[in-house]
């Protein structure tokens, strides 16, 4: 399995018109379809950086050498660091959604962006990249310029932390790639926040599962050729339904989702309701994991959570009353942090397309 997590399957995943578009002047949204996904548009808001983006004026804090680079101080070329376009970090970020409430969107196209942007500054030294950070937060306002900010700002640290333990971690004979994939998703949520990480990266994270899970598979001798066929079509179907979107370790959740998803279609649930329950499962192990919960207790709350669930969805109910039902029982043996994770961990886009499924 090659190095470095972050990037070795995004030219085999994402189109080269993607990495294209991203330096064009406020280009058209790229697009990418997740392996596990039908084919179809996700629906993005209609803002992104581009069209919120006020030119920085020095009176605006940001130093005057930052303001455009055609006000790029004279020494600078004599300086030991490279040369930074602001133009090329501004066309770089200009995809990103701002929704509703001026946050950014996480997607895909998000950390397509973020990785364009790195590109230009992974040899920038501290000083440079704090002017920087001033110059995105003044071109936009509010609390959106203070996010976009502090998420470039994170993401290059997150990078820059990877390259110097992939160094280390080259060194270790018996590193295998599942435990490689491991470490480096502590490494994001270290640098960028658990939630964060996990919004932009939780589909990259279900692909490299994936990826990792078949060369396994293939590589097992004790299997028969029809047990080698049936554990490959089992981890298709895991990436297509969206369960390796959660680490799954040391519960048996998300596998029971499998008779679980036949339960519910025999009690005669919508289908949009069989997509809520099983995001939401998903959702509380993702949480489980984002918020350092105790896995024996959580795994114990979780089962008390089921149970009274599983009643609730056998009862002379309607549909949105069920749904009501089991919403409000998840702050009964889940904490505020818990829920708060289980509903924002996976990005939107992503919580569209399982939904078409």
């Amino acid at each position: 399995m090659a190095r470095n997590r972050d990037g070795w399957w995004l030219a085999a995943v994402i189109s080269p018109l993607i990495l294209l578009g991203v330096w064009m002047l406020w280009p058209d949204p790229p697009r990418s379809t997740p392996s596990w996904t039908s084919p179809g548009d996700t629906v993005r808001p209609d803002r992104t950086i581009a069209s919120q983006w006020q030119e920085p004026v020095a009176s605006a804090g940001v130093p005057a050498e930052s303001a455009t680079p055609s006000q790029a101080a004279p020494e600078q070329a004599d300086s030991a660091e490279p040369e930074i376009s602001l133009d090329r970090l501004q066309h770089a970020l200009a995809n990103i959604a701002i929704d509703g409430n001026g946050d950014l969107v996480l997607d895909e196209i998000a950390l397509v962006s973020l990785r364009q942007a790195f590109q230009g500054l992974e040899n920038a030294g501290p000083d440079t990249l704090e002017d920087l950070k001033l110059y995105v937060e003044a071109g936009l306002a509010g609390d959106t310029g203070a996010q976009a900010a502090r998420i470039l700002g994170d993401y290059i640290d997150y990078r820059k932390a990877l390259t110097a333990a992939e160094a280390e971690w080259a060194e270790l004979e018996d590193l295998g790639p599942r435990e490689e994939l491991e470490r480096t998703i502590a490494l994001r949520r270290e640098h960028m926040g658990p939630l964060t990480a996990s919004q932009l990266f939780a589909g990259e994270d279900a692909h490299q599962r994936y990826l990792i899970a078949m060369e396994e598979v293939r590589a097992d001798p004790e299997l028969s050729r029809e047990q080698r066929q049936e554990a490959l079509n089992r981890l298709r179907d895991d990436l297509r339904s969206g369960a390796l979107l959660v680490n799954s370790e040391g519960t048996d959740a998300v596998e029971n989702l499998r008779s679980e998803r036949q339960d519910w279609q025999s009690m005669g649930l919508s289908e949009d309701t069989r997509n809520y329950l099983e995001q939401q499962t998903l959702g509380l192990v993702a949480a489980r994991d984002l918020t350092g919960s105790d896995r024996q207790d959580w795994q114990n709350r979780y089962d008390q959570f089921a149970q009274q669930r599983d009643t609730i969805l056998a009862a002379g109910l309607t549909e949105d009353e069920k749904a009501q039902q089991v919403e409000g029982l998840m702050a009964t043996y889940f904490t505020e942090e818990e829920v708060k994770a289980a509903q924002n961990w996976l990005p939107q886009y992503l919580k569209a397309e399982i939904d078409r499924e």
